[in-house]
């Protein structure tokens, strides 16, 4: 069982905030939020590294999604921070196996199973594979 596993919750908020902009904008393509999750990967990659991460230049249907997730990320932190109340220390680089897990490792975790779950349904159903079928589970 992967760590995204352990947090349907999270890949359910995720999947939320893109079926609601698809919801919003049916032309919305699935290339417009593997493009999102691309820079949603990156962007979270930096933060966990201590890094500044600037808004990423995207075009409007893929910022939009990009916007979404960050604002669900952004709230379940907050939550995240106050049940945690500091518990998560940052050990250095080269001590992985002792490194506790953090919100950063998770989200990850989940946006890359995303990202791989767009791109599968992508080249099997279509410009909108992904979209069709996501929105199909998620009321």
């Amino acid at each position: 069982m992967g760590l995204e596993d352990r947090h349907p919750d999270i890949l359910q908020n995720i999947e939320f905030a893109i079926v609601n902009i698809y919801r919003d904008d049916p032309s919305l393509r699935d290339i417009d939020v593997i493009k999102a999750l691309e820079a949603l990967i990156s962007h979270i990659q930096r933060l966990a590294i201590g890094r500044e991460s600037a808004q990423p230049e995207l075009p409007p249907p893929s910022e939009a999604v990009f916007d979404a997730v960050v604002g669900i990320l952004e709230f379940r932190s907050g939550l995240d921070e106050e049940a945690e109340e500091d518990t998560t220390q940052r050990r250095p680089r080269f001590s992985r196996a002792l490194r506790k897990t953090t919100q950063e490792d998770i989200y990850l975790a989940c946006l890359r199973k995303i990202h791989k779950s767009a791109k599968r349904r992508n080249r099997e159903r279509g410009a909108q594979g992904y979209l069709e079928f996501v929105s199909n589970h998620i009321l």
